[in-house]
Order: C-alpha cells, then sequence, then structure tokens
C-alpha cells in the first residue's frame, strides 16, 4: 500500500510504503518504506513474522495507524511514483 500526506501550507510531501513479502531470515516479513516525496528513500524498516496471516494483519495495522495521521491512500499504486522526480 502506498500512502501519501500533503499539505502544501506546511511545507509536507510525504510518504509511506508498506508491504508484505520476504526477508533474508523469514518467508514473511513487513517491509515499510517512508520518506519526502520527491527525494531519495528516507527510512525502512523490514519486520519478520511467523505467518503470513501475522505479516497481512501488521500491514494493515500499520496503515490504519498512518491514515489515522492524515495519510490518504493513493489508488493507483502500481502506476504512482513514490518519489516522483522534481521539477528542474
Amino acid at each position: 500500500m502506498l500512502l501519501h500526506r500533503i499539505n502544501p501550507e506546511k511545507n509536507e510531501a510525504r510518504y509511506y510504503r508498506v508491504e508484505v513479502g520476504p526477508c533474508i531470515s523469514s518467508l514473511y516479513a513487513v517491509h515499510r518504506v517512508w520518506g519526502r516525496i520527491g527525494r531519495h528513500r528516507s527510512g525502512f524498516l523490514i519486520m519478520p513474522c511467523a505467518s503470513a496471516e501475522e505479516a497481512e494483519t501488521l500491514a494493515g495495522q500499520l496503515a490504519q495507524r498512518k491514515v489515522k495521521r492524515g495519510y490518504v491512500l493513493v489508488e493507483d499504486y502500481e502506476n504512482a511514483q513514490e518519489t516522483p522526480m522534481r521539477k528542474p
């Protein structure tokens, strides 16, 4: 899931991406990536999980927490750029 929080009045343009996928130590993990739109990735965190269900539940909880903080789900996730190019 890709979420954005954009507020021009506060000069705020942030993204947050959360996905379920494999990691070195586990078949299931929640991958979190966040930062400012238009810049390279600022931070990331991989959280190993015991099962696919646990990973999906955790990913949903993390996304809901961000929605409560003002982030909006980007509908066209497949075609959206998490860090669009800055204007020259």
